[in-house]
């Protein structure tokens, strides 16, 4: 594994954390990957931190690589009647790149809630699949709608064509795609993709081969994170990037799929299916989620993840670095996700070598 230079426990890193934005024309290049709710996150914290207002920046700056396996809602029709790249994760990382002012932005958003055909459809996912019918090119209709919401950054579909998750369980089942296999509740032994080697984007791998940093998670593991991680060519990309390469990992495990999973087992898990380990930072969350948040997600299945002191010996045996964020934030409420300012500086930390500045500040309450 090639090292990772950040500074030791007791290094003065050259200058303290930036409290805003980072050195905009020199600033790191960031891939972020994965989708659903997850992925969207990530983006809205880093956009202003790499962004800032200044709009001489390149958008190439800050790129996300969506997965594309999604069958349900909105998306799924589109993709069954169409026979279109599933549009919904696309759009929601479209919004989240966005100005958070663009009208626009939340017009793409707007989902009618009646009409025959329409309801249920969001206006950014017919927009989407509009102009990939027009052009006949998915990729260039994503980067159509993103100039015309004004995105902060760039959003690249996983593959260039439809691809289907199928997932093998421990009692024996098969099933296919995404909403099927989230459904199952069951614990998955191994998660594939048909066609087991689908077209991506030359874009795609450009972004990775120029990354400073390559972000993976927080999301679904069966259907956020591993998906795209299961293309081959974006999986060989990253492994020939000289990016860090960072997993988040997720604040709660998810009832049927990963019961009980670990941060260590969530990495070992998409070890095990890449046959390879990617990474080089994990970033896991330490602070508690409150007693009646994590109260009502235990009625549902859903218990935090913790890593406990042996995962994080397992972690330094295998060569990864452990950052430990307080990331847990209650937003929207009576959710718990990633606090997308916390989580962007963290990024940011590893990406300019300055680990030990932010910690301090996250220690007195400076984040």
């Amino acid at each position: 594994m090639r090292p990772v230079m950040l500074p030791h426990a007791g290094a003065q890193p050259e200058s303290p954390l930036p409290d805003a934005n980072l050195s905009l024309r020199s600033g790191p290049r960031i891939v972020a990957i994965g989708g659903g709710t997850g992925l969207p996150n990530v983006l809205r914290g880093l956009r202003p931190m790499l962004f800032g207002v200044d709009t001489d920046v390149p958008r190439e700056r800050l790129i996300a690589i969506v997965a594309t396996s999604d069958d349900g809602g909105s998306s799924g029709r589109l993709r069954a009647e169409f026979n279109v790249i599933p549009p919904g994760d696309i759009r929601n990382c479209l919004a989240a790149l966005s100005d958070n002012q663009s009208q626009i932005a939340d017009i793409f958003q707007y989902r009618f809630g009646a009409g025959e055909g329409l309801n249920g459809h969001s206006i950014g996912n017919l927009v989407l699949t509009a102009l990939a019918d027009v052009t006949n090119d998915f990729t260039k209709a994503v980067e159509i709608a993103s100039r015309v919401i004004g995105a902060r950054g760039v959003v690249l579909p996983a593959t260039s064509e439809l691809v289907t998750l199928v997932a093998e369980f421990a009692d024996g089942r098969t099933l296919s795609g995404e909403t099927a296999i989230s459904k199952a509740r069951g614990r998955i032994l191994r998660l594939s993709l048909l066609p087991e080697r689908p077209r991506c984007s030359a874009s795609v791998i450009e972004a990775l081969g120029r990354a400073d940093v390559i972000v993976a998670g927080p999301g679904s593991l069966f259907t956020s994170i591993l998906p795209p991680l299961l293309v081959p060519d974006v999986t060989s990309a990253i492994e020939r990037s000289h990016a860090i390469r960072i997993l988040v990992a997720n604040l709660m495990t998810e009832p049927g799929e990963t019961d009980e999973l670990s941060v260590l087992e969530h990495l070992l898990t998409i070890e095990r299916h890449l046959g390879r380990q990617l990474f080089d930072c994990v970033i896991y969350n330490t602070m508690p989620i409150p007693e009646a948040l994590a109260s009502s997600y235990e009625q549902r299945g859903a218990t935090p993840i913790a890593a406990s002191s042996f995962e994080l010996n397992a972690f330094e045996r295998l060569g990864l670095h452990a950052i430990g964020v307080p990331l847990a934030s209650e937003h929207p409420s009576g959710k718990v996700r990633h606090h997308p300012e916390r989580l962007a500086a963290a990024i940011a930390a590893l990406a300019q070598g300055k680990l030990g500045a932010w910690r301090r500040r996250a220690k007195v309450g400076g984040l």
